[in-house]
């Protein structure tokens, strides 16, 4: 049994979130894959929260490209861009 790896859970929600990967691919790659929120089910960023809680994960990190990243992926699902 694997252990929850909270960093690889963020980084596949991101991946997720800016599009640099599908559910489906994560899925034949590996066996197991966490995320924050359930990738089945479209995510509302104005009412979920999903963006903001990553972009938070990340710039705790400092890894402010990723948060950039999250932001414009955020503004795209938007409709702003």
């Amino acid at each position: 049994m694997n252990s929850f790896n909270q960093h690889k859970c963020m980084m596949n929600s991101y991946k997720i979130l800016t599009g640099k990967e599908t559910f489906h691919q994560m899925l034949d790659r590996d066996e197991e894959v966490h995320f924050v929120f359930n990738p089945t089910i479209p995510v509302v960023p104005m009412e979920d929260g999903v963006y903001d809680y990553v972009r938070e994960y990340f710039e705790k990190l400092e890894d402010y490209g990723k948060c950039a990243e999250i932001h414009w992926a955020k503004c795209k699902a938007l409709h702003l861009i």
